[in-house]
C-alpha cells in the first residue's frame, strides 16, 4: 500500500499513525496538492492513501494517541512534539518520510526525540534547534526598513523561517503592514493596511509596489541621526558590540550591516548642536 501525505505537521502525524498501523506501507510527500499529482503522474501510481491535503485533524489528540502522555524534555524551552516537527520541517537538510519513519520508531516515547539517544534523533533535534537559532537571530539583528510607508525587509536563511519572521514582526508593529522578502516569495503581514489578507504570501516583485500613505520613508535617517549625534566615545566597547551582533548576522539587513560598520569602524564625532538652526538652542 502506498500513503501520500503532505509535509506540514498535521500530514506527519497522519502518516505516523498509518504507518503505525501498516508497517509494510510506502510513502510519498508532497508540498501541496500540485507536487503530489506531479509525483503521481511521473510514477504512473492511481490509487494512494492521502493523509493532510482535505481534511483538518486535530493535531494535538493525533500526539496524544501515538505518544501518549509527553515526558521532560532536554531542556525547558524545547517546544512540544507539535512544535519540534514543526520546526523540524523548516530545517533545508529535513527530509519528511525518514522524519515519519523516526518518529514511529520512537514507539509512543517522546523522550527519544530530544535526547539524541540515536544517531537520526540527534540530527533532527540537532536541526531544530538551527532553525530555533536562526529565527531568534533574525528577530535580535533583522533590521527592517521603511519603503512607501511598509516595513521591509529581506531574509537570507538557509531554512524556511520568513513566514515565522513575518508574523513575529507584525505582532510587534500592529499600526504598520510589513513585509518580509525570502527569495522569489514576500509574506505580509497586517495585510489590511494595504487592501490584502491580514497575512497572506505574494511574489516578492509585487512586495515592491505596495504603499501604504500614513507612514514616513525617513526613520531609518532619523534614527541614524540620533544614534550618531548621541554616541558617547568614551563609553564605546568594540569587544562587547561584536558579541552582541555577530558578523555573520550582519547580513541579514541593510540597517543592520550599517550597524556593523558603526562598530567596527566607529562614528562620526558630531552631537545634536550640528543640526540645530539657532545655536543658542
Amino acid at each position: 500500500m502506498i500513503v501520500a501525505f503532505r509535509d506540514n505537521v498535521e500530514g506527519i502525524l497522519l502518516a505516523c499513525a498509518e504507518l503505525i498501523e501498516n508497517p509494510d506501507c510506502d510513502l510519498i510527500s508532497a508540498k501541496d496538492k500540485d507536487e503530489l499529482k506531479q509525483k503521481m503522474d511521473f510514477t504512473g501510481i492511481d490509487e494512494v492513501k492521502v493523509f493532510g491535503f482535505r481534511c483538518v485533524a486535530d493535531t494535538t489528540m493525533l500526539v496524544r494517541n501515538i505518544f501518549g502522555k509527553q515526558g521532560s524534555r532536554m531542556f525547558q524551552r524545547d517546544p512540544d512534539v507539535e512544535g519540534y516537527i514543526a520546526m523540524v520541517l523548516r530545517h533545508g537538510s529535513s527530509k519528511p518520510i525518514e522524519l515519519v519513519r523516526f518518529l514511529c520508531s520512537c514507539k509512543g516515547n517522546a523522550e527519544l526525540l530530544y535526547s539524541g539517544k540515536s544517531i537520526t534523533g540527534k540530527k533532527y533535534y540537532n536541526y531544530m534547534r538551527a532553525v530555533s537559532r536562526s529565527y531568534h537571530r533574525l528577530c535580535m539583528f533583522a533590521r527592517p526598513y521603511l519603503v512607501n510607508g511598509v516595513l521591509s525587509v529581506k531574509v537570507d536563511s538557509p531554512h524556511r523561517i520568513g513566514d515565522m519572521f513575518c508574523r513575529w514582526l507584525a505582532r510587534k508593529n500592529p499600526d504598520l503592514p510589513v513585509s518580509v522578502i525570502e527569495g522569489d516569495v514576500a509574506w505580509i503581514g497586517n495585510g489590511g493596511h494595504v487592501g490584502l489578507e491580514h497575512f497572506t504570501k505574494v511574489p516578492s516583485s509585487l512586495a515592491g509596489s505596495l504603499g501604504f500613505s500614513n507612514a514616513c520613508d525617513e526613520v531609518d535617517e532619523m534614527w541614524d541621526m540620533y544614534y550618531d549625534s548621541q554616541m558617547i566615545q568614551k563609553r564605546r566597547n568594540k569587544s562587547h558590540a561584536k558579541q552582541l551582533q555577530p558578523k555573520d548576522s550582519a547580513s541579514m539587513s541593510m540597517m543592520s550591516e550599517r550597524d556593523r560598520y558603526k562598530v567596527e569602524r566607529g562614528i562620526a564625532n558630531c552631537t545634536l548642536d550640528n543640526f540645530a538652526s539657532n545655536p543658542d538652542v
